[in-house]
C-alpha cells in the first residue's frame, strides 16, 4: 500500500479491518504493512493508530515478541510530544506497557537486567501518570515468578492484591487467572479453583477468559474427585481454544488433561489439528507450554506400547510416537535450558520435569466425545457377548466374586466355580489365568486345563466372529473328551453348530452337526448333573437353527416358532431351580416369545413374558440374566408412553447389571435408562449421565459408530436440555459423521439437536446451515411438518446472523410448507417474520399485505387463534408506527416547513401529510385496541403482551392530542393489574407506572 494509491482514509479503513480479522500470522503481516503505509502519509496520528494495530496484531499471536519494537517508536512518539496523545490513544500507550513487560518473559533472549530496567521504567511512567502501583506489582510478580525468587513472589502477589484497582489493572478475569495459577503452583489445588469460580461460573470474563482458566482448572479438579466439572470444562474450553494460536498454551494442557485420563484416542487427535504449531517460530514459552502436554501424551502412548504407531507429521515427514516424542523432548529441554540460563535458576527446566513425570490421575474418564480407537495393545477391550449357546448354572449359591488367589490351582478352580454359575466374571478370570499361563506354561502338564483355555480362545473367536471360530471348537470337544469331561465336550459340539451357522454352513451340513451335539448331549450318563441342560441346550439351539435355515419369517412361521418356543418352556420348567437347572434357557425362550407377542402387536403377552424371564432369573439365584429382560420390558413400556413404569423397569436392569462385565452387554441398559430418563420433564441431567456411561461402554464394545453413535445423540440432547449447550455441540460434532450413516430421521434429528445448541451458543450462521441440511433430508418425507419447521428454524437464524436475503428466501418456502400443511397458526408467525424483513428493506406495501395474510390465516376459533390474531393486530400497528416515524425523518415535506412553503390559501398552519399521519396513528390506536382486548380475554398469561400494547397505544393517543384519554387508559391497566398481585403482574406495573409519569409530566 502506498500514499500514491490510497489516502489516509483507505489506511483508517483498513486498519479497522485488520483490527476485526482473525488472529494469526496473516494478520500480523496485514498490521506490518499498514504501519509503513501510515508513515508514507506523513500523518503522525495515523502512524500512532497503525503501531497500536500491530501491537495488538502480535499480542494475540504467537509473534509476542515482535511487539517491543512497535512500542518503542510509540515511546518516541510520546516522548517527543504527549499532547498528541488524545485521552484514548494515553490510555492505551499506557495500557501496553503491561502487554510489553509481559512479552519479554516469554522470550529467553531478553536479558534479565534488561526486564527489571524496564519494570523500573514502567513504575516511573505509571507514577507520573497518577495510576495505582497494582499493575507493576502484578509485572514484579510475574518476573519474580519465573526467575524462582519467592520470597520477592510473596511480596510482589501481597503488594498486588492489596493495591487499588485503577484503570490500568488488568481486567479481574485475567487477575483472577494469574492469582489462581499461584496458588495452584504451590499444590494448592482447592485455593486454585475457589480463586477461578467466577471465571468458571461466567462471572467475569474477558477475550480470552473464561478460555485459559478453563484449560488450567483441568488436572486440579480431577485430582480434588470433581470429575464432572473437569469433563464439562475440557468440552467447553477446547471448544473456545480450538485453532486459536495466541492459546497454544491451553491446548497443550487440553492434550495433557488427556493423556492422564485415559483419553489418550482425543488427545492425539487434538495434537492432530494444531500439529502445525510444533514447528512455528512463534514465541518459545508458548511452544514450550504446547510441548510440555503433547510430551505427556507421547510418554503415556509409549507406555502403552504404541510407540510404533504413527503420531502427527513434523518438520516434513509422518513420524511415529517415538520418534515425535524424542525429537520434541530434546527440543523442550534446550528452550527450558535457554530460559532457565536467563533466569539464573532451573524454575522452567523443573516444571517440565515434574509435568513429565506425571502418572495418570484416573484409569478411564469418559468425555461423551467420539475419538478414534488407538491401535496397538492399549485398543484391547473385552468382547461383546458369547456366541452360541449359554451354559450357565449347575449348583445353586452365591455368585461370590474375584477371589484372589496366589497360585495358579486357586485362579483356575475359582474360574470354573463362577464359570459352573454361569457369572459373568468368569471370563476375567480365565483371562488372567491365560496370562500367567502363556508367562509360566503352567498347563502344559494338565490336559483339562489346556481344554478349559482353549475353550475360553474359542469362545473369543466367537464373540469377535471369526472364521476360526468353528474349527476352534471342534478342538475344544476333542480336548474335553480325551480329558474325561464329555459334558463339557458336548457343550462345545453345540458351539460347532452356532459358529457353523454364523459362517454360513449349508443347511445340511448344520442339520448334521446339529444331530451330532445332540447325540452326544442325550448320550451323557444318567447321573451327569448336567445331562438335562445340555438336552436343553440342544433343543432350543435346534429351535433356533431351524428358524433361520427355514426362512419362513411371515405370520405362520412365527406361528410356528411360537409354539415350538412354548412346548419347550412346557418340557423344561419342571427342571427350573434344579442343579443343573435350565432357568436362563427358559428366560432366553421367554424372551423370544416375548419378541412375537411384540411383533404380532400383543405389547401386554409381551411385557407379561419379560417379566417372567426376569422372575426365573432372579429366583435362580442369577440377577444378572434378569437385567436384559428387564431392559427389554423397559424399551417395550417407553413405547407404549408409560415412562414411570418405564424408569422402574430400567432401574431395575441397571441394578441387576452389578456383576456384569461386557461392554456389549453393559451398555444398551444404560442407553434405555437414559431414553427412558429423557422423555421424562425434569429428570435431563441425570439421562446425560447414563447416556454419557452408554457412549463409554459402546466405545469399548467397539460400536462407536453404531448405538455408540445414537447413545452420543441422547447424551448431546439432554446436554443441551439442562443448558450445557457448548458440551452437546462438541458432543454431537464428534458423532455427526457416524450419524449420517443412520438413516434419515436420525440424521435430521442430529441435525437439529446441533443446531439447536449452535443457536443457543450465537453462533447463528452455523445452525442455520444445519437446519437447511436437515431440511434437505427431510422436504423427501411424505409429511411435509418437518420440513416446514426446519425451513422456519434456519430463516430465523438466518435472520439473526444478518443474512437477510438468504432469510427471506427461507421464509418465503416455510410459508409454502405451512400452507399445504395447513398450520394456521404457524403459517402466520412466518408470515409476520417475513413482513419484518421486508420493512427493513424499506417495502411497507408488501409487509401489510404480509401481516394482512397472516391475521387471514387465523380466523378460526380457539385460544391459539385469538392469540395469534393478538399478535398480529399488535404487530401491524407497531409496523405503521414505525413506517410512521421513518417516514418524518425522510420526506421531503419537512424541508418545506422549514421554509415556509406548502401552503394553501384557507389552510390550517399545519404541514403537509398531517392529516394521513394522523390517520395512521388512529389505525394504529384501533388496531391496538382490538389487541388488548384479545390479550385480555386470554388472561393472565399473555398480560406482558398487553402491557406492551397499552403502552403503544398511550403514546400513539398522545400523539393524536388525546393525552388524557391515554393516561386513563393507563390508570385503569395499572388499577386492574395491581389487583391480581402476581409476580407477572407485578414485573409489568414499572414500565406501565413510568410511562404514566412520563404522559402526565409532558401534558
Amino acid at each position: 500500500m502506498t500514499t500514491a494509491e490510497h489516502s489516509p482514509e483507505d489506511v483508517r479503513r483498513a486498519l479497522w479491518e485488520n483490527d476485526s480479522a482473525p488472529n494469526g500470522l496473516l494478520r500480523n503481516a496485514r498490521a506490518e504493512e499498514l504501519v509503513a503505509a501510515a508513515e508514507s502519509t506523513g500523518d503522525r496520528a495515523l502512524l500512532r493508530q497503525a503501531l497500536f494495530g500491530l501491537i495488538r496484531a502480535y499480542e494475540y499471536s504467537t509473534e509476542r515478541g515482535k511487539m517491543l519494537v512497535p512500542f518503542a517508536r510509540l515511546m518516541q512518539e510520546w516522548d517527543r510530544d504527549p499532547s498528541a496523545f488524545d485521552a484514548g490513544d494515553t490510555h492505551t500507550f499506557h495500557w501496553m506497557f503491561k502487554w510489553v513487560s509481559s512479552g519479554m518473559l516469554t522470550l529467553p533472549e531478553i536479558p534479565l537486567a534488561t526486564m527489571e530496567q524496564w519494570l523500573a521504567e514502567m513504575e516511573r511512567r505509571y507514577r507520573v501518570a497518577g495510576h495505582s502501583e497494582r499493575a507493576v506489582r502484578q509485572a514484579e510478580f510475574e518476573l519474580s515468578e519465573v526467575t524462582g525468587d519467592t520470597a520477592r513472589t510473596a511480596r510482589a502477589f501481597a503488594a498486588w492484591t492489596a493495591a487499588e484497582r485503577d484503570r490500568m489493572a488488568n481486567c479481574h478475569a485475567c487477575e483472577l487467572n494469574d492469582q489462581g495459577a499461584y496458588w495452584l503452583s504451590r499444590g494448592q489445588d482447592d485455593k486454585a479453583l475457589r480463586t477461578w469460580a467466577p471465571v468458571l461460573d461466567g462471572e467475569s470474563r474477558c477475550m480470552e477468559e473464561p478460555h485459559r482458566v478453563l484449560a488450567k482448572s483441568l488436572l486440579p479438579l480431577v485430582r480434588t474427585g470433581r470429575l464432572d466439572e473437569a469433563r464439562a470444562n475440557h468440552l467447553r474450553g477446547y471448544r473456545m481454544a480450538r485453532g486459536n494460536e495466541s492459546l497454544l498454551p491451553s491446548i497443550g494442557r487440553h492434550i495433557e488433561f488427556c493423556a492422564l485420563t485415559g483419553n489418550e484416542g482425543r488427545g492425539l487427535e487434538i495434537l492432530s489439528e494444531h500439529a502445525a504449531h510444533l514447528t512455528s517460530d512463534g514465541n518459545p514459552w508458548a511452544r514450550l507450554e504446547l510441548f510440555t502436554g503433547t510430551l505427556v501424551l507421547l510418554r503415556r502412548l509409549v507406555a502403552l506400547g504404541i510407540g510404533e504407531q504413527p503420531a502427527v507429521a513434523y518438520a516434513g515427514r509422518q513420524r511415529t510416537v517415538r520418534e515425535l516424542h524424542d525429537l520434541l523432548d530434546a527440543e523442550a529441554a534446550a528452550i527450558a535450558a535457554r530460559f532457565d540460563a536467563r533466569n539464573g535458576s532451573d524454575v522452567t527446566s523443573g516444571r517440565l520435569r515434574r509435568s513429565l513425570e506425571q502418572e495418570p490421575l484416573v484409569a478411564a474418564l469418559p468425555l461423551g466425545v467420539r475419538a478414534a480407537r488407538l491401535a496397538g495393545p492399549a485398543a484391547a477391550s473385552v468382547g461383546a457377548g458369547a456366541a452360541g449357546p449359554a451354559d450357565g448354572s449347575g449348583e445353586a449359591g452365591p455368585a461370590g466374586g474375584d477371589r484372589e488367589a496366589d497360585t495358579l490351582p486357586g485362579l483356575v478352580a475359582e474360574a470354573r466355580r463362577l464359570r459352573t454359575l454361569g457369572h459373568p466374571r468368569a471370563a476375567v478370570l480365565w483371562d488372567r489365568i491365560e496370562a500367567l499361563v502363556a508367562r509360566t506354561g503352567g498347563a502344559a502338564s494338565d490336559p483339562l486345563l489346556a481344554a478349559d483355555l482353549l475353550d475360553h480362545r474359542a469362545l473369543r473367536a466367537g464373540r469377535g466372529g471369526e472364521s476360526s471360530a468353528r474349527e476352534l471348537f471342534e478342538r475344544v470337544a476333542a480336548a474335553y473328551r480325551a480329558a474325561g469331561e464329555p459334558s463339557r465336550a458336548a457343550l462345545a459340539e453345540l458351539r460347532v453348530v452356532s459358529a457353523a451357522v454364523h459362517a454360513g454352513a449349508e443347511p445340511e451340513e448344520i442339520r448334521d452337526l446339529l444331530a451330532t451335539a445332540t447325540a452326544a448331549a442325550h448320550a451323557l450318563d444318567p447321573e451327569e448333573p448336567t445331562r438335562t441342560r445340555r438336552a436343553a441346550t440342544a433343543a432350543l439351539t435346534r429351535i433356533k437353527v431351524e428358524a433361520m435355515l427355514s426362512h419362513d419369517h411371515d405370520d405362520h412361521g412365527a406361528t410356528r416358532l411360537g409354539s415350538d418356543l412354548t412346548a419347550f418352556v412346557e418340557q423344561f420348567a419342571q427342571h427350573a431351580n434344579e442343579d443343573g437347572g435350565v432357568d436362563d434357557l427358559l428366560a432366553e425362550a421367554d424372551r423370544m416369545r416375548a419378541d412375537l407377542a411384540w411383533q404380532a402387536g400383543d405389547p401386554d403377552t409381551a411385557e407379561g413374558l419379560l417379566s417372567l424371564a426376569a422372575q426365573r432369573a432372579v429366583a435362580s439365584g442369577h440377577p444378572w440374566d434378569a437385567a436384559e429382560p428387564m431392559a427389554r420390558r423397559a424399551r417395550l413400556l417407553m413405547r407404549l408412553g408409560r415412562f414411570a413404569e418405564a424408569e422402574d423397569a430400567a432401574r431395575g436392569a441397571l441394578a441387576h447389571s452389578a456383576e456384569l462385565v461386557d461392554p456389549g452387554e453393559l451398555a444398551p441398559i444404560r442407553l434405555t435408562l437414559a431414553e427412558v430418563l429423557y422423555q421424562q420433564d425434569g429428570k435431563e441431567t441425570e439421562a446425560a449421565d447414563y447416556a454419557l456411561e452408554a457412549a463409554h461402554w459402546y466405545d469399548a464394545a467397539g460400536d462407536s459408530a453404531g448405538a455408540g453413535a445414537y447413545a452420543r445423540l441422547v447424551l448431546a440432547q439432554a446436554l443441551g436440555e439442562t443448558g450445557r449447550a457448548a458440551e452437546a455441540a462438541e458432543v454431537l460434532e464428534s458423532a455427526l459423521p457416524d450419524l449420517l450413516e443412520h438413516g434419515d430421521e436420525q440424521v435430521v434429528r442430529a441435525r437439529d439437536t446441533l443446531a439447536r445448541n449452535l443457536r443457543a451458543l450465537g453462533d447463528r450462521r452455523a445452525a442455520a446451515e444445519q437446519y437447511l441440511l436437515a431440511a434437505e433430508v427431510a422436504k423427501g418425507w411424505e409429511h411435509a411438518g418437518p420440513h416446514a419447521q426446519l425451513a422456519t428454524l434456519a430463516a430465523e437464524c438466518l435472520s439473526g446472523a444478518g443474512l437477510r436475503d438468504e432469510a427471506v428466501a427461507a421464509y418465503r418456502r416455510a410459508v409454502e410448507l405451512w400452507e399445504s400443511v395447513g398450520q394456521p397458526v404457524a403459517l402466520a408467525r412466518a408470515l409476520r417474520s417475513l413482513a419484518w424483513l421486508e420493512v427493513q428493506e424499506g417495502d411497507a406495501d408488501t409487509a401489510k399485505e404480509l401481516m394482512a395474510r397472516a391475521l387471514a390465516a387465523v380466523g378460526g376459533e380457539g385460544a391459539e387463534q385469538l392469540a395469534e390474531r393478538a399478535r398480529t393486530w399488535s404487530q401491524t400497528a407497531e409496523l405503521l408506527l414505525g413506517e410512521l416515524d421513518r417516514q418524518h425523518e425522510d420526506d421531503a415535506y419537512e424541508d418545506d416547513v422549514h421554509q415556509g412553503a406548502g401552503r394553501r390559501d384557507g389552510e390550517e398552519d399545519e404541514p403537509v401529510g398531517a392529516a394521513a399521519a394522523a390517520a395512521v396513528r388512529q389505525e394504529a390506536v384501533r388496531l391496538l385496541e382490538q389487541a388488548d382486548a384479545a390479550f385480555a380475554a386470554l388472561g393472565p398469561g399473555a398480560l406482558d403482551e398487553r402491557t406492551r400494547c397499552a403502552v403503544q397505544a398511550a403514546w400513539a393517543e398522545h400523539e393524536l392530542g388525546r393525552a388524557g384519554a391515554a393516561a386513563d387508559r393507563l390508570r385503569a391497566l395499572i388499577s386492574e393489574v395491581r389487583a391480581l398481585d402476581t409476580e407477572e403482574a407485578r414485573s409489568c406495573l414499572p414500565q406501565l407506572e413510568h410511562t404514566l409519569a412520563q404522559l402526565e409530566q409532558q401534558d
